[in-house]
């Protein structure tokens, strides 16, 4: 409030240490609340100081060197109103206008501050203020507040403060709440009397009238604040019930007008949910009773069920109550919740529900493999963003197996001390925040100015995000964490979860239970008794086996909802194979009544299929028999197609010989064929003209013209007129030279002709010197001749190699008709064949059937014969199986007691469990 009420040219700053501090953190911090001015100067913006307030002064580590790096960092700055740029060491930050404050709890973190640094400060010893003072401080508040409220409860205020402060008086003169290491955190301040006049500041003057039993009313409210603030942290039950005498006589002592039995009268629960208007007018009022309560938060939770995912709550009476208190802490402007209490006690579906009722929005991390705390850093920026924006709250569960990373209390730490974390966000980034606040800002009248934005932020956080932290008592890890980081203890109101009551158990199980078939209600009753009764008869093993053996067991809510899914899950198990079992049985005995009455129809289907087999090989005998006669007859027609098919072949070789010589004499006569052919087609037309046009040819053309005119049967007339005749058309003549039949020339016409082609000038060198178409002539009928004469030799071999083809024809043809006939006579065998097969086929396996059946028959009678005496005995077996769906229910029950409890005692501690409490109970 000081250093709120500074002028404005002054600025101020809250940083809170912690054992996790360093130096980088700590310069991180205040390089964000200065900027650069010149040169190498930095200070507040705006030509402005500021004042750093350091809490927890003492709370960083000692190092192995005796220092406290923050503080020597501090030192420094103090000294030398400078520090080094971490990223350029050459760079040295002179630091000015800036002033330091700091406080520190003696009795936490180190005990001694470095000389060199505390000579820079004024010490103040701040003493707690005697009664008095505390009297005049909370009198003065608690007056101010019953102006409105009638004058008896007015008289109430003095009583109210000396009462309260008595009660501390008390408390810390008690040995039972001192600190120690298990109760570390029982230290009673100034801060939880406030918590206190603070529930008791919530109460509205028209709901305390003398009419409605306004004093006894009022005195209960402060009666139950009280139990919230101190009640709800102690440990254990016996603490819980010395603080309960010592209530009720500070309650007798300073109220001695009210009964007793109407102020002690149980339960007193206040709530702001549970009221006549339905809790809309969220006004904090005492419930009528429990059954109220449960109505209010059974519609709760089917809310919830239905906004989010259905939720497995069993509500007894301590759960609810836990809800009312999780509600009354995080309805306080900056209130925050520290959940203490083993697994499975409740913490996270009981946060959740009391965050829904509060109209509160739930985050929580979700933690995996790579979650470290870069990623924890971002969701709280995201938070962070979320919770200063217009809308729902946010409740911020987070439990210790979500700490993976003791570095995330360093965040937390800071947002319980104060409600913000200074190194959450950079300068750039913390300017967009606020940013984005500065018309909620204008709308709040607060100063459009970078401190009164960073303020409103701070104050809107404190009063949007509440943090719950669930915690589990086990161990030596919350007793650490809170010396590490005060504000954990400090900046929380602490609920303990304890053990679950009888009642509270017995309404978990029967709860859980229900959808079991069992034979009555009354077994299910029976059945969640003796489950309250087995988790609780553990406890008392569990001290005598620390005491033996040094060594802790735990019995929790976890291990009793262990216990009921186990047996759930271990009785429909067994019945299941109860029922498996009778059901083989029985069908069993149906296979035994079935084979008597198949043996008989068995041994008919046997002699059916004897008449089969019978019938089958009489059917194959037969074909046997066709199969052969059509083998002999197939068998003849292929002897006589393979002497066909050796006469065809001797043909075929026979005018194959003959071709071959032919062709060999041909091949010789064949080249003047084509010289002949080749002749012709050098002659053309005008060649032709120009030897017709001659008048006077020369003598040797003539001749050529003769033998021409020879070769086309002018025997008479063959003078150069007859051969002009010839030459006429030279078209036409030189188609009929073309199309001249060499070979049907007769031997009387060669012999007229040889004389003339044998003249030395009857060539084409010497008559192409005369004419050139008179040369192609005489070289075309040179080569005829040629031709005519070698043909004239071959032609006996060609019509011998005719008739011989002929024959081998006639052979081919006379072979193909044997053949044909042998396919005929195969295909027709081969399907006997197969008809066979198929035959023989059917009768191996109506044989093989009948052996089958054979087989089948002589089993079922040795079955028959052998289980006769096994029918009564697995008749008995059945309904045995059937008695013993009943007594499973027992069994189970102590099976799975033995291993959700019993398994981490020793021999001894097992015996003593299961003879002599286990084994009494009434369903075994």
């Amino acid at each position: 409030d000081y250093l709120r009420g500074l002028p404005d040219e002054i600025l101020s700053t809250t940083v809170n240490l912690n054992s996790y501090t360093d130096s980088r953190t700590l310069q991180a911090i205040i390089e964000n609340n200065i900027e650069k001015r010149t040169g190498h100067s930095y200070g507040p913006a705006g030509n402005k100081r500021i004042v750093f307030y350091i809490d927890d002064f003492n709370m960083p580590f000692v190092d192995k060197y005796e220092t406290q790096a923050p503080l020597e960092l501090l030192r420094q700055l103090v000294d030398y109103r400078s520090m080094f740029d971490r990223d350029r060491l050459d760079e040295r930050k002179q630091v000015v206008d800036v002033q330091y404050m700091a406080s520190m709890n003696p009795t936490a973190g180190s005990f001694n501050i470095s000389a060199r640094l505390q000579r820079h400060f004024t010490v103040i010893a701040c003493f707690p203020p005697d009664a008095e003072n505390i009297a005049r401080i909370y009198g003065s508040i608690l007056r101010h507040h019953l102006l409105p409220f009638d004058s008896a409860i007015q008289a109430l205020e003095g009583s109210l403060v000396q009462a309260t402060i008595d009660m501390f008086h008390t408390l810390r003169a008690s040995p039972a709440f001192l600190p120690s290491a298990k109760k570390f955190h029982y230290i009673f301040s100034l801060r939880d009397l406030s918590f206190i006049f603070q529930g008791v500041l919530q109460s509205k003057a028209a709901m305390y009238t003398q009419v409605s039993g306004g004093t006894t009313k009022f005195v209960r409210l402060w009666m139950h604040e009280a139990s919230r603030v101190v009640r709800d942290r102690l440990v254990d039950g016996a603490d819980a019930k010395a603080f309960d005498e010592i209530l009720a006589k500070t309650a007798k002592k300073f109220f001695p007008d009210e009964k007793p039995d109407a102020l002690l009268q149980t339960p007193n629960v206040m709530t702001s949910f549970v009221s006549e208007s339905g809790g809309n007018d969220r006004v904090y009022l005492p419930i009528r009773d429990m059954d109220q309560l449960k109505q209010v938060l059974d519609e709760k939770l089917e809310e919830y069920s239905q906004a989010y995912v259905e939720m497995p709550l069993v509500l007894f009476d301590d759960a609810m109550e836990h809800v009312a208190r999780v509600c009354r802490i995080i309805d306080q402007p900056g209130g925050n919740a520290l959940l203490v209490g083993v697994g499975g006690s409740g913490k996270q579906s009981l946060s959740r529900l009391a965050a829904f009722i509060s109209k509160m929005e739930m985050f929580q991390i979700v933690v995996n493999q790579h979650y470290d705390r870069t990623a924890f850093k971002t969701d709280l920026q995201l938070l962070n963003k979320a919770a200063v924006r217009p809308g729902t709250p946010h409740a911020f569960l987070l439990t210790d197996q979500q700490i993976v990373d003791e570095g995330f209390l360093v965040f937390i730490n800071d947002l319980l001390a104060s409600g913000n974390i200074p190194e959450l966000f950079t300068r750039e980034e913390l300017d967009t925040v606020l940013s984005s606040l500065r018309k909620q800002a204008k709308a709040a009248n607060v100063a459009d100015t970078r401190e009164g934005l960073t303020q409103f932020f701070t104050d809107k956080l404190r009063r949007n995000l509440h943090v719950i932290l669930c915690h589990s008592p086990v161990g030596e890890a919350l007793r650490v964490r809170a010396r590490k980081f005060p504000a954990i203890v400090s900046g929380t109101v602490m609920d303990q979860f304890h053990s679950w009551p009888r009642d509270a158990l017995v309404h978990v199980a029967l709860r859980f239970i229900r959808d079991l078939d069992l034979p009555s209600a009354e077994l299910h009753s029976a059945l969640a008794e003796h489950m309250a009764s087995v988790h609780l008869s553990v406890d008392p093993a569990n001290q005598r086996f620390y005491e033996v053996e040094r060594r802790h067991n735990y019995t929790t809510p976890k291990s009793f909802l262990e216990l009921i899914d186990f047996y759930k899950s271990f009785l429909v198990g067994k019945r299941l194979d109860i029922d498996k079992n009778i059901e083989r049985l029985r069908r069993g005995l149906g296979t035994l009544e079935e084979t008597r009455v198949k043996v008989e129809g068995l041994r008919e289907d046997l002699r059916e299929k004897m008449v089969k087999v019978d019938e089958q090989k009489a059917a194959v005998d037969l074909l046997i028999e066709q199969v052969a006669k059509a083998s002999a007859v197939a068998e003849e027609e292929s002897r006589i197609a393979n002497e066909e098919n050796e006469r065809a072949n001797e043909a075929a070789e026979e005018a194959s010989s003959i071709q071959k010589k032919a062709d060999e004499e041909l091949s010789e006569a064949l080249p003047a064929m084509e010289r002949a052919r080749e002749a012709v087609k050098c002659l053309t037309k005008p060649a032709i003209q120009e030897l017709k046009a001659l008048g006077k040819p020369p003598a040797e053309c003539m001749e050529v013209t003769k033998a021409v005119l020879i070769m086309r049967g002018e025997l008479k007339n063959t003078d150069w007129k007859a051969s002009q005749k010839m030459m006429n058309d030279p078209g036409k003549f030189l188609d009929q030279v073309r199309a001249f039949d060499a070979e049907n020339m007769t031997q009387e016409t060669v012999a007229l002709i040889e004389p003339i082609i044998s003249q030395p000038f009857f060539n084409f060198e010497v008559m192409k010197g005369k004419s050139l178409a008179a040369a192609y002539l005489a070289n075309w009928v040179v080569n005829i001749v040629a031709y005519n004469n070698i043909y004239r030799k071959v032609k006996p071999l060609m019509d011998a190699f005719a008739q011989a083809t002929e024959s081998r024809q006639k052979a081919e043809a006379a072979l193909a008709v044997v053949q044909e006939r042998v396919k005929e006579l195969n295909e027709r065998l081969a399907k006997l064949n197969a008809k066979m097969q198929d035959a023989d086929e059917e009768k191996g396996r109506v044989l093989a059937e009948a052996e089958e059946c054979q087989l089948k028959l002589d089993l079922a009678e040795r079955l028959v014969n052998g289980l006769a005496d096994e029918n009564t005995r697995w008749t008995a077996s059945v309904d045995q199986l059937e008695n013993s769906k009943v007594t499973v229910i027992g069994d189970a029950m102590l099976a799975s007691a033995f291993v959700s409890y019993v398994g981490a005692f020793t021999s001894p501690f097992r015996v003593s469990l299961i003879e002599v409490q286990l084994q009494r109970n009434k369903i075994a």
